[in-house]
């Protein structure tokens, strides 16, 4: 089931939340679905720049893995808020981006990286990042920075976990995220700055600070 145009994501992933709590099988179905679009466009985008990597294979395998993993969360975690679940699912496609991340550089020699991927995976090689910001997020292009920088995005703290969830894996418009929130839009911009300060850190500079 497609989202209609005119309800926004929030608004359509409560009413399967409500629909799931009153037992209703077919909106596990449509939360997943949900979170399995968002998981295979951004391994689309972690991919576009590098046509060499035949990726698509491995990313459907770890695709359905993550929503397994997914699934088992909802029955256990039982989220019934629409941040919980958006938590629940940032947190999968992380682990499942990150997974499709070290699969690659396993494989670099065999694939034929180029030279410049593997002297970015040596911490001494300067800054090995770069970002384009678009609609409130922000990613980055290199491959060789992506499985830190998912494990890195992993251990944010809060509330800037949740503000980075949310604009940049799930794509949220910025008035949304604070109203799930209920805090004012301001305060998610210092909240997304301190993220960003935070994973500039952690990444010893390969994300660039505000």
């Amino acid at each position: 089931m497609m989202i209609e145009s005119d309800v926004s994501t929030t608004v359509h992933l409560e009413r399967c939340l409500q629909r799931l709590g009153h037992q209703d099988a077919a909106a596990r179905g449509e939360l997943l679905g949900y979170a399995r679009r968002r998981l295979a466009l951004l391994a689309d985008r972690m991919f576009a720049r590098f046509s060499m990597l035949h990726f698509h294979e491995e990313a459907d395998d770890l695709c359905q893995e993550a929503m397994i993993r997914l699934w088992k969360s909802l029955e256990a975690v039982g989220p019934t808020t629409v941040a919980g679940f958006m938590g629940l699912a940032a947190l999968e496609m992380r682990r499942a981006l990150r997974d499709l991340a070290r699969e690659h550089f396993g494989r670099k020699d065999r694939v034929g990286l180029p030279s410049s991927m593997s002297l970015a995976l040596s911490r001494g090689a300067g800054s090995a990042l770069t970002c384009t910001i678009d609609a409130g997020t922000t990613a980055p292009d290199e491959l060789a920075c992506w499985s830190e920088f998912h494990a890195a995005a992993d251990r944010l703290c809060e509330p800037n976990r949740t503000v980075f969830d949310l604009l940049y894996y799930h794509e949220l418009p910025q008035a949304e995220v604070a109203a799930l929130m209920e805090v004012s839009p301001r305060q998610v911009r210092r909240y997304w700055q301190s993220a960003r300060r935070e994973l500039h850190r952690m990444m010893e500079g390969w994300w660039p600070e505000l």
